[in-house]
C-alpha cells in the first residue's frame, strides 16, 4: 500500500508549487490552457461584480478539508476574508471547477463530493468540451447547453450561461 502524504507534509512544500492533495495523493498537474484560463477569468469577473474581488479568488488557493485532502478550486467565493498570511482560505461558499481531459473525472466525481460534504453551497462544474454547465448542490443538480441560464441559490445573481461563457474573442 503506497503511503498517503498527510496535509503536515503538504504544507511544507514550497509556496507555489502546483500540487493538490487529493485522497492522501500529491496531484502535480501541468499549467491550464488558454482556453481555461479565459473562461476561468470570466466566472471570476462576474464573481466579483456581485461579491467583490478580495471574496472572489482563483487558484492556487487551498481549501483544507481534512489531512488528506487540500484542493485548488479553478474559482472561489469566500465567506469571510481570511488573513493575507495564510494559504488556506476556509471552506468557500461556492466553488468552479473548470473542467479539463486530465482532471474531469477526479473533479466531477471526487472534489466535488468531498467539497459539498465539507460544506460548500454549491459547486459549478464547467465543461469547455461538452458545452455545458452543471450545478450541484447537497440536494440535487441542474445542467445548463445552449442559451440556457443556470442561476446560483449561494450567491444571488450570479448566473451563467454556456453560449455566452464559451464564445470565442472576438478581438
Amino acid at each position: 500500500m503506497p503511503q498517503l502524504f498527510t496535509r503536515r507534509e503538504y504544507d511544507m512544500l514550497p509556496e507555489g508549487f502546483p500540487a493538490q492533495l487529493i485522497e492522501g495523493f500529491l496531484v502535480k498537474e501541468p499549467a491550464p490552457t488558454y482556453g481555461h484560463q479565459r473562461v476561468e477569468h470570466r466566472i471570476l469577473a462576474a464573481l466579483a461584480a456581485l461579491v467583490g474581488i478580495d471574496r472572489a479568488v482563483v487558484s492556487p488557493s487551498d481549501v483544507v478539508l481534512d489531512d488528506h485532502n487540500v484542493y485548488q478550486p479553478d474559482v472561489l467565493v469566500l465567506r469571510t476574508i481570511p488573513p493575507d498570511e495564510v494559504r488556506d482560505v476556509g471552506i468557500p461558499l461556492l466553488a468552479v471547477e473548470v473542467l479539463s481531459p486530465s482532471t474531469r473525472r477526479r473533479d466531477r466525481e471526487v472534489k466535488t463530493r468531498h467539497l459539498l460534504e465539507a460544506g460548500v453551497e454549491e459547486v459549478w462544474l464547467v465543461d469547455r468540451e461538452a458545452g455545458s454547465i452543471e450545478v450541484q448542490r447537497p440536494d440535487g443538480s441542474e445542467a445548463a447547453f445552449g442559451t440556457h441560464a443556470l442561476e446560483s441559490r449561494a450567491v444571488p445573481g450570479f448566473r451563467l450561461v454556456p453560449d455566452e461563457l464559451f464564445a470565442r474573442p472576438t478581438t
